[in-house]
């Protein structure tokens, strides 16, 4: 977060320059009326979940979106976080979406809309000085300025190359970032840790811009970099073959660019993830068979992962359109013949309140086994016993409403996890995956590193890096270190 007296008399002298341009219109907008965001310079502080409008029509056009980064007037390479999803229609002095504000940690900002034609060059408008202040006390003195609205240019064709990595944790350790600041860089490799995963998105004809943002940034900070590539349920509903064959294609140009690993789609046991009534490990099969054909046939070293599931056993209350349990749909996985089709089978383990070594007395009335770190290993390396593939672990952690408050409904199960046991648990599990004998665990991804929602879905409480930028998960993991 950058404090209010950041800003100083050059900052301030750029500014004014800026203004003297487009005070006589009383809103900022393009002067080609090409790209545009209507922004009265005095809106300089934004709370809760803000309309945006304005014109996102260059010349053609593919789509455009809205991202945001932290402001700082000094930085070369701006950390860049949606805002958005894309959107394929032009706009002319209209709607152009909604930025919800609590997704973001209180501080200053910049908002850049993005549009993208079918040659893939972009171009860009980008406002700033612009504060979040949700929770803080924060006060912006200066007015939104247009700080750059670029010419279209083609994206940047180099990719960092994967670095070389000395492992001395007991198995390869990463964490699923959000923002993946010089603090969460610092943190990550403090406590060993040599993969990054980000989770990225899918709809036809999307760019590839994302994924070579999110390799080049990991393999720049010396990690290893695991993409999750999702779609939407609905497009996946409606495309039938057609639609598997376009998302394979596009996973095969991300391996292209250098991912370390894919992890294809996420959680397919739910219906949150997959369409209602079509939810069959065959079909899915299917997804990974073409989605592994095109990965190799781009990048042999690319590692592929399966979805990990949801762990869940609430197949009995919902019924098997809405979900199917983990335990019964990696058995239909381990028939269906995935194990020819991916390196390693995903697994999660994101609710645990106990001691990764219990193996009994969840406080909870179900006392199911998904409550326990391994025996929902066993649930996972049974059915592929026979089948000579490793687990990975994409999803586990532990959440704990410390420095956040009550925890949201629905989540209360959580109430007793202190940091100081999230970070003890995360150093034990790490240490037990690395010797787990059933199914031999390579890849271990914490859930997660700095995400900072603590809303309906509290992320944040499930991130070792706390409200106070104090980390002591990393302390005890770098303590597993040979």
């Amino acid at each position: 977060m950058i404090p209010q007296f950041y800003y100083g008399v050059q900052m301030r002298r750029i500014i004014l320059i800026i203004l003297m341009v487009f005070a006589a219109a009383g809103v900022l907008r393009a002067q080609e009326g090409e790209l545009a965001l209507n922004w009265d310079p005095v809106r300089n502080t934004l709370t809760g979940i803000v309309d945006i409008s304005g014109t996102a029509d260059i010349p053609d056009q593919f789509y455009f979106f809205l991202e945001a980064a932290p402001w700082d007037a000094e930085a070369e390479t701006p950390i860049w976080q949606p805002v958005t999803s894309y959107v394929m229609a032009p706009v002319v002095d209209g709607a152009l979406g909604s930025w919800n504000t609590s997704r973001f940690a209180d501080g200053f900002y910049q908002l850049r809309l993005h549009a993208v034609n079918n040659a893939n060059e972009s171009a860009h408008y980008t406002l700033a000085p612009i504060l979040i202040n949700n929770n803080s006390d924060l006060v912006n003195m200066e007015p939104v300025a247009l700080i750059t609205m670029s010419d279209r240019a083609p994206a940047e064709d180099g990719m960092t190359p994967s670095p070389a990595i000395d492992n001395r944790l007991p198995l390869p350790v990463g964490g699923h970032v959000l923002h993946f600041g010089d603090a969460a860089q610092d943190a990550m490799q403090r406590a060993g840790m040599t993969w990054v995963k980000w989770q990225i998105p899918f709809h036809i004809g999307i760019d590839d811009f994302v994924a070579r943002d999110r390799i080049n940034r990991s393999h720049k900070a010396g990690m290893l970099v695991l993409l999750s590539i999702t779609g939407h349920k609905h497009d996946l509903a409606e495309g039938g073959d057609e639609y598997l064959d376009a998302y394979a294609a596009f996973l095969g140009e991300v391996a292209a660019l250098g991912a370390d690993a894919i992890e294809v789609w996420n959680e397919m046991n739910l219906d949150r993830e997959w369409p209602t009534g079509q939810i069959d490990p065959r079909r899915y099969a299917i997804m990974l068979q073409k989605a592994y054909t095109a990965i190799k046939a781009a990048n042999p070293d690319t590692l592929v992962i399966t979805g990990a599931l949801a762990p869940t056993g609430a197949e009995g209350a919902f019924g098997l359109a809405k979900v199917w349990n983990d335990d019964r749909y990696y058995l239909g996985m381990a028939n269906a013949g995935v194990a020819q089709y991916a390196d390693c089978i995903g697994v999660h383990y994101n609710e645990g309140v106990l001691a990764p070594t219990q193996r009994g007395g969840d406080p909870r009335a179900d006392d199911y086994p998904t409550r326990y770190f391994l025996p929902m290993l066993d649930r996972v390396a049974w059915p592929f016993n026979n089948a000579d593939i490793p687990m990975c672990l994409t999803e586990m952690g532990y959440l704990s409403r410390e420095g956040y408050g009550p925890l949201p409904r629905g989540f209360e199960w959580a109430g007793r996890v202190t940091v100081a046991r999230q970070a003890e648990w995360l150093a034990q599990a790490i240490q037990m995956a690395s010797n787990y004998t059933r199914m031999p665990v390579e890849l271990f991804i914490i859930w997660n590193i700095d995400f900072d929602n603590y809303g309906a879905d509290p992320q944040a409480g499930y991130a070792i890096i706390r409200p106070d930028g104090s980390c002591l998960a990393c302390n005890t993991i770098a303590q597993l270190k040979r």
